[in-house]
């Protein structure tokens, strides 16, 4: 998995659903090597032109070995990849991205760059060239950055960030095709994720778009939206339109985590989780894997995490383990109980079953010394006051949504609440504040239940985060330290 990953992310990225749309079973994907993708012995199939401003790369597709059906299938295939290609690249750049396919095209960059192979279940491989310009115009490697191993520490780094493929809505709006933007702005519509108010924010806030906005939104929404402001008499601040277009930038993150995003932005899915196995192999705990476990023996935390785990992966994990852990292992279950845990020792483990062995492992421990700890202690703001670095509010932020954390914040009063607030970086703290304020969403009333039961739903995500280790918790928060007694309508939300 490992091994793989960031060909995987370009695969993803640049041929996305390909296995899908050439109905071929891609069996290997090899490592980015620095190589000439012109191989004489390699059929040119199509090159991918990127464009956005003054960037222009040639992205090759050479094959081998396939048969005739999978060609014209690759060829079939091209339409499809100049409308999602842009999205992606657009939602993992941040730019506006054109991409257009020509067939049989050699065009390659003066520099060759990278290529991946793409192995095919039924014989032959293709062949995907992407040169080294590629990596610093939309993944901001440095210029010069040539050698594989840091173009592949370069990818994972860039997909790892907590809002890595976060959507901007003025990029979007840029980068789709009239057909495209109407079907978006409707998901959005459908789902009550856009209001009148909203549509008039975006118009105002991309005065160079407004007539492609317009355009894509249905003309009673655009009506409704100029009427509001025009009979309550509304001044619209440059903070107004910054504090709107997050909250669709907000709703189109919620529209592309659905189960299966609609339009152009199901091509989202593969990408999507790929960054959610990066980030799970990443979540094992700073520091040794091993010290954290045999502290957790003494609580009872690494008894229970294997309950979680259950026996096979655990015994996975515990492969390789040294002495000082089997010692630890043995304070907590029966000798014959750590001897089988422990049998699985160096031999018949993969490296890739054994980091996700590990990582789950992991997750397991922070799981229980939250349920050993949590008793008592569920409220919000505790929680909340537990939150520190600036990362760990904006991942808060990503996960929960605006509305949740302004619905739970006003059950919360004096330091958790005023850290947040700081914690939340703007525009985002300027929808929180004005929620608060009764500015915007004054019809919006919350009785004590709903206010309580936002702050259960926010607590609930802290404490899944820190399960997944996407954030990190104080170390003056108590979940880490149970006792040994305790042992055995202008928005749309």
């Amino acid at each position: 998995m490992q091994y793989t990953m960031p060909s995987r992310v370009l695969t993803n990225l640049l041929l996305p659903d390909i296995d899908e749309n050439i109905d071929e079973r891609i069996v290997a994907l090899s490592p980015p090597v620095s190589a000439d993708p012109l191989d004489p012995g390699m059929e040119a199939i199509f090159t991918l032109l990127l464009s956005s401003g003054g960037i222009r790369l040639s992205i090759p597709l050479f094959a081998t070995g396939i048969s005739v059906r999978t060609r014209k299938r690759l060829s079939e295939y091209t339409r499809m990849l100049e409308a999602s290609v842009p999205v992606l690249m657009c939602l993992a750049s941040g730019m506006p991205v054109t991409a257009r396919a020509f067939m049989n095209k050699q065009e390659v960059s003066p520099d060759p760059g990278f290529i991946v192979d793409l192995s095919l279940g039924d014989g032959g491989y293709l062949r995907l060239g992407i040169p080294t310009e590629f990596f610093g115009a939309f993944m901001r490697l440095p210029c010069g950055t040539s050698e594989p191993d840091s173009i592949e520490e370069g990818i994972v780094t860039f997909f790892l960030r907590h809002r890595a493929c976060f959507p901007h809505t003025g990029v979007l709006i840029d980068c789709l095709p009239p057909r495209d933007l109407e079907g978006m702005f409707h998901s959005l519509l459908v789902r009550g994720l856009l209001s009148a108010y909203q549509a008039s924010l975006l118009i105002r806030a991309f005065p160079e778009s407004a007539g492609r906005i317009r355009s894509a939104l249905p003309a009673s929404l655009v009506k409704d939206g100029a009427g509001l402001i025009e009979t309550r008499r509304l001044r619209i601040s440059q903070r107004d339109m910054a504090g709107g277009v997050y909250s669709v930038d907000e709703a189109l993150f919620r529209l592309l985590h659905e189960a299966s995003p609609p339009g152009v932005l199901r091509a989202f899915r593969g990408l999507r989780t790929i960054i959610s196995e990066l980030r799970l192999s990443r979540s094992l705990p700073e520091g040794d894997f091993w010290s954290f476990c045999e502290s957790s023996a003494p609580t009872g935390a690494l008894y229970e995490a294997i309950g979680l785990c259950g026996e096979y992966t655990s015994r996975i994990a515990f492969s390789g383990a040294p002495d000082s852990f089997a010692t630890a292992l043995r304070s907590c279950v029966s000798g014959r109980a750590a001897d089988e845990l422990l049998s699985a020792g160096n031999h018949g483990v993969g490296m890739n079953e054994l980091l996700e062995a590990k990582t789950r492992f992991a997750a397991a421990l922070r799981r229980s010394h939250v349920r050993r700890g949590i008793r008592g202690r569920t409220d919000i703001g505790y929680l909340l006051s537990c939150l520190n670095a600036p990362v760990d509010f904006d991942t808060l932020l990503v996960e929960a949504g605006w509305f949740r954390i302004a619905t739970s914040l006003k059950g919360v009063r004096g330091e958790p609440r005023r850290r947040l607030l700081e914690g939340v970086a703007r525009p985002a703290r300027y929808l929180i504040e004005d929620m608060l304020d009764g500015t915007i969403n004054p019809d919006i009333l919350h009785d004590e239940a709903r206010i309580r039961s936002a702050g259960v739903e926010l607590s609930e995500c802290i404490l899944e985060l820190y399960e997944r280790g996407a954030i990190r918790l104080s170390a003056q928060c108590r979940l880490f330290y149970p006792s040994s007694k305790r042992r055995s309508s202008l928005y749309r939300p």
